[in-house]
């Protein structure tokens, strides 16, 4: 991970534990918006105006995190106006590395390497793990954002006429559902799987496996009640946020 802007060791699943032995996400970093004039979003600074070229995403295809956002690309029809770069599947002693993998580029953007020399360029002094997605404004060569929640949203609104506006993954008549169910299903499934697969107790283990297969139970019986999604007939992010933890 990086410490003050430099690489100190070599990459580990787990980089923070509780007092449990349960597995701790890192907070994403950075929380600036894409918006149809560049005001400010939700969080963050203003100044990120949508424009066809501008923003490159960072991925890696085996991520969850990442790969809903490259589905919330290819459904607002996005593929030209944001471009993509893909680091290799297999982490490096430094993180997510660019290279000749099938399916994964060099970064002829940036001439990165690894990612954690992107973040090291959008601060100089970053502590933390290099993490996919990101969002790359190329104009002021720096991150937008990071967490994958913001960018699908972003991707859904943010880009206002660039983007087809036909498919809204976040309506309004149902935001309230969508949080609710978004709530519910990061802490238990979405970043349950992770809680469980980096345990490094018995008893975290068993309070994430519990909290993923309850989810389960939860979310099939919901859908045979009243699917096929998880508001009904209305496909959304919620559903998007789903499918890439199945």
């Amino acid at each position: 991970m990086l410490v003050n802007g430099k690489w100190t060791e070599d990459w580990q699943p787990v980089q923070a534990k509780d007092a449990k032995g349960g597995f701790v996400r890192q907070v994403s970093s950075f929380r600036n918006w894409v918006t149809p004039d560049g005001s400010a979003g939700p969080t963050g600074d203003g100044g990120f105006a949508a424009e066809a070229g501008r923003y490159q995403l960072y991925v890696a295809l085996i991520c969850p995190w990442a790969s809903r956002t490259l589905i919330t690309r290819k459904l607002k029809k996005l593929d030209d106006v944001i471009s993509v770069s893909v680091v290799e599947p297999a982490l490096s002693a430094q993180g997510w590395r660019f290279g000749d993998y099938p399916g994964a580029n060099r970064d002829d953007l940036n001439g990165a390497t690894y990612m954690h020399e992107l973040y090291t360029r959008a601060a100089p002094t970053f502590t933390g793990r290099a993490t996919v997605p990101v969002l790359w404004d190329k104009a002021s060569k720096t991150i937008v954002n990071n967490e994958s929640a913001d960018i699908i949203r972003m991707l859904n609104s943010g880009f206002g006429a660039l983007a087809d506006e036909s498919v809204d993954l976040y309506p309004e008549a149902l935001r309230g559902e969508i949080d609710t169910l978004n709530e519910r299903i990061y802490p238990a499934l979405n970043n349950g799987v992770y809680r469980a697969g980096f345990a490094t107790t018995q008893a975290a283990y068993e309070e994430a496996f519990d909290g993923v297969f309850s989810m389960l139970d939860e979310l099939e019986a919901r859908l045979a009640a009243g699917g096929p999604f998880l508001t009904g007939t209305t496909f959304t992010e919620a559903d998007t946020r789903l499918f890439v933890t199945l």
